[in-house]
């Protein structure tokens, strides 16, 4: 599996589980392809994309800026492989997700059912991201990423949905307190 060619299929990326720092990232069939190393008392909302043989660092992401609107995803040598722009009204509306090859794609969402659709600049849907949680589910945001396009990366799909959970959980803290 190579992750840094455009990928067509499903990827599923459980919620983290509560006392461990790794989540395995596999496909439909369990076959396993990453794992996402979580950093737990960080306010930038850090984590690390990790090859799931050797566990060798495939990408980093953060949130940055000001206002913590802006979530980078960067390759070993920090170049930015996406960046996910979170717009003025949340996650429910369109953000803008820019590739490192300056492709531009769009999500829009409902951030309560953790349910969301990629874009590309016409407006067609190349992907989605569905929650996979039971109602009630001590893990809410675990989730089955359907990518039907080859338009983003194994690593680039992973990022996505670490920047889209990561503005989910900054919107729940926001309106929790």
């Amino acid at each position: 599996m190579q992750p840094y060619a455009p990928f067509v299929g499903v990827l599923l990326l459980p919620d983290r589980a509560p006392f461990d720092t790794t989540s395995p990232v596999t496909l439909s069939d369990g076959q396993p392809v990453a794992s996402i190393r979580w950093h737990r008392w960080t306010a930038k909302a850090r984590f690390d994309i990790l090859d799931a043989v050797g566990g060798v660092e495939l990408a980093r992401g953060a949130r940055q800026g000001f206002f913590g609107r802006r979530f980078v995803v960067s390759d070993p040598r920090d170049q930015p492989i996406l960046t996910l722009e979170v717009g003025f009204w949340g996650v429910a509306r369109r953000c803008t997700v820019t590739l490192g090859n300056g492709q531009q794609l769009f999500t829009q969402g409902n951030w309560t059912s953790r349910r969301f659709s990629v874009l590309d600049g016409a407006g067609q849907p190349v992907a989605r991201i569905l929650n996979t949680s039971k109602v009630f589910s001590w893990r809410p945001d675990s989730f089955a990423f359907e990518l039907a396009s080859p338009v983003l990366s194994i690593v680039q799909a992973i990022g996505l949905a670490q920047c889209l959970r990561a503005a989910v959980e900054a919107q729940r803290s926001a309106s929790a307190g």
